[in-house]
């Protein structure tokens, strides 16, 4: 009887537990996300926002780990206070009205007015956040693009909040920007809490010891297929529902087939470069960020996941996910096979990489550490590109 009693016990603690990491493992937060309706709905009963209200509500867990992945100074965020009362206190009606027929001029204010145009729409669907079904869309998205052996669930805090329009995934947690997810989501059910979650799963690759001059091409040959891969999540729904995109959302970049050419064949001068000079002529990192203008990889990693991907490569590509080396080389085998011709790299670059292989030593595959980096200067790098470009930018595309 003992023996029974002391079994059950035993069982119903194990359950417990096994529960308890069950519930603890995936976190979804919403507490800065109903702090921002409370100050919106001060705000529009025609109270102010003090300073002072501001800093509490941005260093609210997600909050704080948002403004500074996307490097927002005090100067950015004071400007966003602003903006919130420009948009939501009543006496400002006509001037917003005014300020929105000109929305490109006042970009803060109108980041701010779709949250408030939309406000029905977004709470609606924040309702639903926290029900299983969620995580189990978000799952079962990037596991179509991970080998089983990655098949897992992974102990993230997933923070919802209600300013800006991006997303990040930064040491095991994830910020979703309310605009952004509830967009997306339209399109396919947790596509980019998938496109996140893509990279905690895939981990990072650990090349072991490196010398200085090869830095900078360990880190293009990283994050080409850290956004590459994981653009084979999401960016697909959204390359053909653009019309159902808000124009802030959209990243029409990655189509812009000629520009990733360019970029390839430009990296393939520098590996060309190094190969000829034995290492002595070499492109950094902060070079090759500019490089990639500045998109984390996402540029030209789509075009390059993409063609492996349409040239019947996918399975090759999620047996080796966590491979730099691989996939510039299945990228390769797949262009050989193209009817559209894409640019390849020349013999002399892929030798290189080749040897630079070899020298960095066995790859560990089996436990790897989490995402890669963050990528906020390439992020804030990007925008600042884009306007400088062309002035007559009719959209401001931000990358996700």
């Amino acid at each position: 009887m003992n023996s029974i009693f002391l079994k059950t016990i035993c069982i119903s603690i194990a359950l417990f537990l096994f529960g308890t990491l069950t519930v603890k493992s995936q976190t979804i937060h919403l507490e800065a996300l109903d702090a921002y309706w409370k100050i919106t709905e001060r705000l529009k009963q025609g109270d102010t926002l003090s300073r002072e209200a501001w800093q509490q509500f941005m260093d609210m867990d997600g909050n704080r780990e948002y403004i500074r992945n996307q490097a927002f100074d005090a100067r950015y965020m004071e400007r966003y206070r602003k903006a919130m009362q420009t948009v939501y206190l009543p006496k400002n009606a006509e001037k917003l009205k005014m300020m929105m027929e000109k929305k490109f001029d006042y970009w803060i204010e109108y980041k701010v007015n779709q949250y408030k145009v939309h406000e029905a729409e977004l709470k609606a669907y924040a309702t639903h956040l926290k029900e299983s079904a969620y995580l189990d869309s978000i799952y079962k998205q990037v596991w179509a693009w991970l080998p089983e052996r990655l098949h897992r669930k992974s102990a993230v805090d997933i923070y919802f909040i209600g300013i800006d329009n991006d997303a990040l995934v930064e040491k095991g947690t994830i910020v979703f920007t309310l605009w952004a997810a509830y967009n997306q989501d339209l399109l396919k059910y947790g596509i980019l809490g998938a496109h996140e979650m893509h990279h905690i799963l895939r981990g990072a690759w650990n090349p072991g010891k490196i010398s200085a001059a090869d830095e900078g091409l360990m880190y293009v040959l990283n994050v080409v297929l850290n956004e590459g891969s994981a653009d084979m999540v999401d960016k697909k729904y959204t390359i053909d529902n653009l019309d159902k995109v808000p124009g802030e959302l959209q990243f029409d970049f990655i189509l812009d087939l000629e520009s990733s050419g360019k970029i390839i064949g430009q990296i393939d001068s520098c590996i060309q470069i190094m190969a000829a000079s034995n290492g002595e002529k070499f492109t950094s990192t902060k070079q090759y960020r500019k490089i990639i203008k500045y998109t984390s990889g996402h540029n030209p990693g789509y075009y390059m996941a993409d063609v492996i991907v349409r040239n019947g490569f996918k399975k090759e590509l999620l047996e080796h996910i966590q491979d730099p080396f691989y996939f510039f080389r299945l990228y390769d085998k797949a262009a050989r096979k193209d009817k559209k011709n894409p640019v390849r790299f020349s013999a002399g670059s892929m030798k290189y990489c080749k040897a630079l292989e070899k020298n960095t030593g066995r790859l560990n595959l089996e436990k790897l550490p989490g995402p890669l980096m963050s990528f906020r200067t390439d992020k804030n790098r990007w925008r600042n590109w884009i306007c400088r470009q062309n002035k007559r930018l009719t959209v401001l595309r931000i990358v996700i």
